[in-house]
């Protein structure tokens, strides 16, 4: 490859990296939206593409076929390195990527601060329907990057295990209910995931983030496994701890939708 991105690209590297043939431009945005404005040369992936639903329980990651053919079918390729981006706080670029880490897609980046930070950059913008044209994407093995509701009832009060839940303080003391009960997984740890970002919507300083985790006990010693409501949010933390070099990563699809809907989890409220 000839160019080497970080997994949190600024608008300027990508610009002077996005003739090359080996970046492939994703972005995950809805039809009408990407006809008015998207970054040239970029995909089109809707987020259906990429979650699925069970009963009250959402973001699921899809069963491998039909993942595998959803992506197919956007374009995407095995032999690139895929740069996401979104228009909506960087959270469903980064879901997609988690997934993409998860079926063991070894190259890819997210556009930092999205198609926001590309416009704020005065860089071009092409409109129009997206290129058609499916691919042949494939999935070669899942990554131990998930927790579902067993593996976290499992290991529930493990000495090097953290939950970090990235939602507001308010659905984490459970006044914000959006599921049928509210709360957080017991001994989970809160930290908004729009602390990450910088007043720009960007990402913060890594110092600055370290610092934060280390005052709720979060150091890359530790297994992290991410959540928020529907691991969209906590996609985007997971990407920020993998670039910090935690390499115990996991997120939680379906999270407080999976947790907060069952009946026989437990719950802990209040700060």
């Amino acid at each position: 490859m000839a160019a080497k991105l970080d997994l949190f690209v600024k608008p300027a590297a990508l610009h002077a990296a996005m003739d090359d043939a080996d970046i492939q431009i994703v972005a995950v945005d809805t039809p009408a939206d990407f006809a008015k404005a998207h970054i040239p040369g970029a995909q089109l992936v809707v987020m259906a593409d990429f979650m699925a639903e069970r009963g009250a329980t959402g973001g699921l990651i899809p069963d491998p076929d039909t993942l595998a053919a959803r992506l197919s079918d956007a374009g995407l390729r095995n032999d690139a390195h895929i740069v996401a981006y979104d228009r909506a706080g960087d959270g469903q670029a980064a879901r997609l990527l988690y997934t993409l880490d998860v079926v063991g897609h070894p190259n890819f980046s997210l556009l930092d601060g999205g198609l926001g930070a590309w416009q704020a950059a005065n860089l071009a913008l092409a409109s129009g329907e997206p290129a058609h044209g499916a691919g042949d994407f494939r999935i070669e093995h899942h990554r131990d990057a998930v927790a579902d509701r067993e593996w976290i009832s499992a290991h529930l009060g493990d000495a090097d295990v953290r939950f970090l839940d990235v939602r507001s303080e308010a659905e984490f003391v459970g006044e914000d209910v959006r599921s049928a009960r509210g709360g957080h997984i017991p001994g989970a740890v809160n930290l908004d995931w729009q602390q990450l970002k910088n007043e720009h919507g960007q990402l913060r300083d890594p110092a600055e983030i370290r610092r934060m985790l280390a005052e709720r006990d979060i150091d890359d010693s530790k297994a992290v496994t991410a959540y928020c409501q529907t691991h969209v949010r906590s996609s985007y933390a997971y990407l920020v701890l993998k670039a910090l070099g935690y390499d115990r990563l996991r997120g939680y699809p379906g999270a407080w939708s999976d947790w907060g809907n069952a009946d026989d989890t437990p719950v802990e409220s209040g700060r």
